[in-house]
């Protein structure tokens, strides 16, 4: 269940990082508008939570600092009676209350994002080699997965596989073409024509296989109509 022992803190594979980090649209679950950075344990390990995946939500820096080793469902109590008694000490900062109402379920939506088995499938077998040594080597890995994942016209791991093997992904939007059986067919287009078909596709929220196959089948069908078996 990618366990991280107590102790082992901070030792998170670079693919489980990646798994946190582009969650929640890589905003920071908190506040909802920072750049997510750091992994946040929202059952704080001084409280008793378990330092695994599924206690974990990305985070921007302030936030983390900002929560210090409170639960997220306690630190909202917190800053809801620091809006309505400021002077009692609840706590250091405010927060408005549209911001922190949904606290609780921006952690519930995010928890369930990153448990899925099939988006961690995912980042294990693109990123499972991926290796950092500081925050700035994450942060490069980190602006490279999420440059692909934007050149995805939607989630690749909702994609179908073309295959079952549980080291090499075959999903058909980001890996069909590793399935022992995939063919490779090349159109002949010049540059613009081929950027213009990409968008296309791209827009369309369709994959370029599919279109290409889709656009050969219906030549073959007019010929079929047409009775033309390609003969001289």
């Amino acid at each position: 269940m990618d366990v991280i022992r107590r102790g082992e803190r901070g030792k998170q594979k670079t693919w489980q990082w990646l798994m946190v980090l582009t969650a929640q649209r890589v905003l920071c679950t908190y506040c909802g508008r920072s750049p997510s950075t750091t992994i946040d344990h929202e059952e704080p390990i001084a409280k008793g939570g378990a330092d695994v995946w599924w206690n974990f939500v990305p985070a921007c820096d302030d936030c983390n600092r900002w929560k210090k080793g409170r639960s997220a469902g306690s630190w909202v109590a917190n800053l809801d009676l620091h809006h309505r008694f400021p002077k009692a000490g609840f706590a250091t900062r405010g927060m408005r209350p549209e911001v922190y109402a949904g606290i609780t379920r921006r952690v519930e939506r995010v928890q369930r994002e990153i448990a899925d088995m099939d988006r961690r499938e995912w980042f294990r077998l693109h990123y499972g080699g991926e290796r950092h040594q500081n925050k700035t080597e994450l942060a490069e890995i980190l602006t490279r997965c999420k440059m692909e994942l934007r050149g995805y016209p939607h989630y690749p791991w909702r994609t179908p596989k073309l295959g079952k093997s549980p080291n090499v992904c075959t999903r058909l939007m980001c890996c069909g073409y590793q399935h022992p059986k995939a063919k490779h067919m090349v159109a002949f287009l010049n540059r613009e024509e081929r950027d213009a078909f990409r968008r296309a596709v791209f827009n369309g929220r369709a994959h370029e296989g599919d279109v290409l196959g889709r656009l050969i089948r219906e030549y073959l069908l007019g010929k079929e109509h047409r009775g033309d078996d390609g003969a001289t």
